[in-house]
């Protein structure tokens, strides 16, 4: 495990602390850690769960196919 020195204003500190105690963890790192996951999981979610835009589908080089009506 790496460690690292961060410099943070007191009132991140103050909500550091206070997540800390009110999720039962053992240290100011796991907040950290834990905040890491979290922004992780959303940028996935961002990544996935965006729509392309019609411009970008139109730079798409895609066959063209026709509707062939079967019934």
């Amino acid at each position: 495990m790496e460690k690292i020195t961060v410099s943070l204003p007191a009132k991140s500190l103050k909500f550091i602390e206070q997540y800390r105690k009110e999720h039962s963890l053992k240290s100011q790192a796991d907040v950290i850690e834990v905040a890491l996951t979290m922004l992780q999981e959303s940028e996935r979610e961002d990544d996935l769960g965006e729509a392309p835009e019609q411009d970008e589908l139109d730079d798409l080089d895609m066959p063209q196919y026709e509707r062939t009506d079967t019934e």
